[in-house]
């Protein structure tokens, strides 16, 4: 049995974005990892609060593309009904901008106070090549970039949590205590998706990594588990908070990976001071890597 002093959460999300120029496409998994007493009195707690001082009620998921969306001041399409009840002035249907800019800037301070870290795998789609031109037939008997990718991310973080046991070593008694995470991956993912996210996990455990045999990697990882939508923000002791935070964090992280759009990781208002989510967020990288999809 596990020790729980010695466990920690991990919450990832994968983000897709294409160059329409190019035709190329970039699939990146960015995960964010705390020690569980932290994830659980801190990070749980403080956004609970944040939520709370901004009204957002229980079973609300923050989509945070929707709520950026409410500071186009002439959206192409109408903005989502929940965020304008929520960030609108008072007395009117007109959205308060500035208490939206006011949201993300107070954000950004909470994930300032809170302690984890993020790795981060991105995988350039080789659409061209022919394994990935086939139709359906090659598609369901060859491996997908989130496959690939996601093994490669829990190679990428293992060495992490070797540092965790290695920080945390206190006498000849712990020293074969590991630190090992539980995985908790978002549940939106579709159901191609996430059968290949799941055989790379039970592939990993069972024949190792690129670089790590099945015995470190079952030490390490402890579970893996998809959470719905429907489980995030319930008002239950644990509400998922992860989920949000990865959601906000993993099209930045992939846009900075991946140098593709770069002002649009920005919270801009007129009259009001740029704010940049990766001066904090970038802080807490632990790792990044960049992968080929096809070498031949």
């Amino acid at each position: 049995m596990r020790n729980r002093e010695n466990i920690c959460i991990t919450y990832l999300d994968e983000s897709r974005l294409v160059d329409f120029n190019t035709k190329e496409e970039y699939y990146t998994i960015a995960s964010i990892t705390a020690l569980r007493e932290k994830y659980i009195n801190e990070i749980e707690v403080k956004w609970a609060e944040l939520r709370k001082e901004y009204n957002v009620p229980d079973g609300l998921n923050i989509h945070f593309t929707d709520v950026k969306y409410l500071l186009q001041i002439n959206p192409r399409k109408p903005y989502k009904p929940e965020w304008i009840n929520i960030f609108k002035e008072k007395n009117t249907d007109n959205v308060d901008r500035l208490k939206v800019y006011h949201f993300f800037k107070d954000i950004i301070n909470t994930l300032e106070e809170m302690e984890f870290f993020i790795h981060i795998t991105g995988i350039n789609v080789n659409k061209e090549h022919i394994i990935r031109k086939q139709g359906a037939w090659l598609k369901n008997r060859s491996y997908q970039p989130p496959y690939i990718a996601f093994k490669e991310h829990l190679d990428l973080m293992v060495p992490y949590l070797i540092k965790l046991k290695e920080q945390n070593q206190v006498g000849i008694e712990n020293k074969n205590k590991w630190y090992s995470t539980k995985l908790r991956y978002d549940g939106d993912v579709g159901l191609g998706e996430r059968q290949d996210l799941k055989e790379a996990y039970h592939h990993a455990i069972t024949i190792g990594t690129k670089h790590f045999r099945p015995e470190i990697i079952n030490e390490l990882y402890d579970e893996i588990r998809f959470v719905g939508k429907e489980e995030v923000s319930t008002g239950k002791e644990v509400t998922h908070a992860g989920s949000e935070i990865i959601d906000f964090i993993a099209t930045i992280v992939s846009r900075n990976l991946w140098k593709r759009e770069m002002e649009r990781t920005k919270i801009t208002l007129e009259n009001q001071e740029s704010l940049e989510p990766l001066d904090v967020i970038g802080l807490k990288i632990v790792r990044e890597q960049k992968i080929n999809d096809i070498n031949y």
